[in-house]
């Protein structure tokens, strides 16, 4: 759905600009002309898209995922010419501006919104991510993937910590899909923030034998389990 609406975004600037352009006597050879102008930002949004990521949401925080830089790198890139995601980064920001304009228009659109929450996630404006995952989250009745999106968006925002509101999407989002591995973590973290270090550990150690092996939310799952044992031992040792 977001690449359809991405596409139908990317025409709509299409056919504004061909029929923009002045015609001329010249007429098979400048239609043909402003068409191939034309079709340039329907090609744009479609390359664009393959960098702000795939629908399906990927099973590993946003904080722990190697693409995503932190505020400071992609502050740094913006006015960065030599830096090689400078370019794919002036594009997704046009992009979003335009979608910006779109969203002041309409403001009911859903997809408009997830785009703009992945796409500024993508340059490292979380804040502006987190408020426009919550408009989408509330557009779409509550879905649950986008609940953990947002919690996942909302924890990164926070350093790692789970407030309130993160809980709830959590929870929501586990009731909603008791097998999706990302809420499955999540609600481990909850356990362990919330000093239930052997609650914690049983449902990360259930979690982790569920993960394909190649999946990166292994590592950042092993590490937490390790921590909660050595934690355990510690205990056991002064006790």
């Amino acid at each position: 759905m977001i690449w359809l609406g991405l596409t139908v975004l990317a025409c709509m600037v299409a056919v504004a600009i061909y029929f923009s352009m002045p015609k001329t006597k010249d007429q098979p050879n400048r239609s043909v002309g402003r068409a191939a102008i034309a079709v340039v930002p329907v090609l744009a949004a479609i390359g664009i898209y393959s960098f702000l990521g795939n629908p399906t949401l990927p099973a590993q925080p946003y904080a722990d995922r190697d693409g995503e830089r932190n505020l400071a790198a992609a502050a740094a890139a913006a006015g960065n010419v030599t830096d090689p995601n400078y370019k794919t980064d002036q594009q997704i920001r046009k992009l979003l501006n335009q979608i910006v304009l779109s969203l002041e228009v309409n403001p009911r659109n859903l997809q408009g919104w997830i785009v703009l929450a992945r796409g500024s996630l993508r340059l490292g404006n979380v804040d502006r991510a987190v408020a426009a995952f919550a408009r989408a989250y509330a557009l779409s009745g509550h879905n649950p993937l986008l609940a953990i999106e947002y919690a996942d968006t909302r924890i990164t925002s926070q350093n790692g910590e789970i407030d309130s509101t993160s809980r709830d999407l959590v929870l929501h989002a586990l009731g909603q899909m008791p097998n999706h591995l990302l809420a499955r973590y999540y609600y481990g973290m909850m356990l362990k923030q919330n000093d239930k270090s052997a609650q914690a550990l049983r449902v990360l150690q259930d979690l982790y034998r569920d993960i394909p092996k190649d999946d990166p939310l292994g590592n950042a799952t092993e590490s937490v389990i390790k921590s909660l044992q050595e934690n355990g031992d510690q205990k056991v040792e002064t006790q």
